[in-house]
C-alpha cells in the first residue's frame, strides 16, 4: 500500500486528538537521561511474527516490519530513521530531531530535509553533520512533548495540529512519528501509517544486539555419516538478535541450502522469553532445529553432528 493513498484516510483522523502522555516528575535531568538511553537500532521482528500467526488464524491484521534507528548528531540533535522492510512496500523516512527541555518536560521537534540527498548522506554516514537551518524545514506542529515515569519515557504530538502538514510531506508523511515510548530496550512508536490501521496500532521494536562467529557444515548435510570429514568452515557470520539471518555456504561460496536465524522469541503459554538460534531450510522455510538461551546471553551455539555453530556478542558492525 502506498502512503500517498493513505493521506485521505489519515486526514479523517486529524480531528481525533491524541492526548499527551503525562507521567510523574522527571528523575534528575530528563533530557540527559533520554539521550543516554536513546541511541541504537530497533526492530519489531517478533511483533511481525506474532501478528502473522494472528493473520493466519483470522484474528489479527498484518503488522509492517519496521527498522528504526536513533543516531546522535551532537548538540541535542538526533536523526530518527524509519525503514519499512516489507518487500512489497519498502520505503523509508528520516527526520532530524532537536531535543530541548521546556517547563521540566522534554520537547522533541522534528525537521524535514529540503533536499532528500542531504539526509540520506547523513543517515548512511557518508557526510559529517553540520546543521544549516537553510537546509531544513521545522515541523513545529508535530513536536512531541514527554517526560519520564519511573524507567519509562513517554512523548506524544498533537495529531490534529500535525495532520495539517501531511499534504506537503509526500510519501514520507506515512512515517512521520506521532508518539513514542522508550522502556529499556523496547521502543514503541506510532506513525500516521499506524493510525490508518486503527487507533491502538503501534510498532513494538526492540534494540538490536549483534552476534558474530563461525559455522562448520558437513558436506553430507543432515544425513552425513559420522566418519565424513568433509567440513566446510565459515568464519564471518554476523547476525542481529531480532530476526537476523545469514546463509550457510560451502567452501567455494555456493549456497548450501540452509540458513541460520537468530531471534528473540516469546512463548506465552510457557511464560518463556528466549534468544533462539534456528537452522532453516531455505527451500521450504521450515525450521529444522533450534536451540534456546537466556535472552541476555552473550554467547549461543550448538552441535548437531552435521552442523556446528558458535556465536558471541560483538559491537555493531
Amino acid at each position: 500500500m502506498r502512503y500517498q493513498a493513505m493521506l485521505v484516510a489519515l486526514a479523517m483522523l486529524s480531528g481525533c486528538q491524541m492526548a499527551t502522555v503525562h507521567g510523574g516528575a522527571a528523575q534528575g535531568d530528563g533530557l540527559a537521561k533520554l539521550e543516554a538511553a536513546l541511541g541504537g537500532e530497533y526492530d519489531n521482528h517478533e511483533q511481525v511474527q506474532q501478528a502473522a500467526a494472528g493473520v493466519r488464524a483470522g484474528t489479527a491484521l498484518a503488522t509492517p516490519h519496521l527498522r528504526e534507528s536513533w543516531k546522535a548528531l551532537g548538540g541535542s540533535l538526533w536523526l530518527w530513521r524509519l525503514q519499512m522492510l516489507d518487500q512489497a512496500n519498502a520505503t523509508e523516512a528520516s527526520w532530524l530531531y532537536r531535543l530541548t527541555t521546556i517547563d521540566g518536560r522534554v520537547k522533541m521537534t522534528p525537521y524535514r530535509a529540503l533536499d532528500a540527498a542531504t539526509i540520506k548522506a547523513i543517515a548512511d554516514d557518508k557526510t559529517r553533520f553540520k546543521f544549516d537551518a537553510a537546509q531544513w524545514a521545522e515541523l513545529a506542529p508535530c513536536a512531541q512533548s514527554g517526560d519520564w515515569k519511573n524507567a519509562q519515557f513517554n512523548a506524544a504530538a498533537d495529531v490534529a495540529a500535525c495532520s495539517a502538514l501531511l499534504s506537503g510531506l509526500g510519501e514520507s508523511a506515512g512515517l512521520l512519528p506521532l508518539r513514542m515510548t522508550l522502556d529499556g530496550d523496547v521502543l514503541r512508536s506510532v506513525t500516521f501509517a499506524d493510525q490508518a490501521r486503527g487507533v491502538e496500532a503501534r510498532i513494538d521494536a526492540r534494540r538490536l544486539r549483534w552476534f558474530g562467529g563461525w559455522s562448520a557444515i558437513n558436506g553430507g548435510g543432515p544425513n552425513a555419516k559420522s566418519d565424513n570429514q568433509d567440513w566446510h568452515m565459515q568464519k564471518d557470520l554476523r547476525l542481529s538478535s531480532e530476526g537476523g539471518r545469514v546463509p550457510l555456504r560451502w567452501r567455494d561460496g555456493a549456497a548450501s541450502g540452509w540458513s541460520l536465524e537468530l531471534a528473540r522469541t516469546s512463548y506465552p503459554e510457557r511464560k518463556l522469553n528466549v534468544l533462539q538460534l534456528n537452522i532453516v531450510d531455505d527451500a521450504s522455510g521450515r525450521v529444522l532445529d533450534y536451540v534456546w538461551a537466556n535472552p541476555e546471553t552473550n554467547a549461543i551455539g550448538f552441535n548437531l553432528g552435521w552442523l556446528q555453530v558458535g556465536l558471541t556478542e560483538i559491537q555493531q558492525p
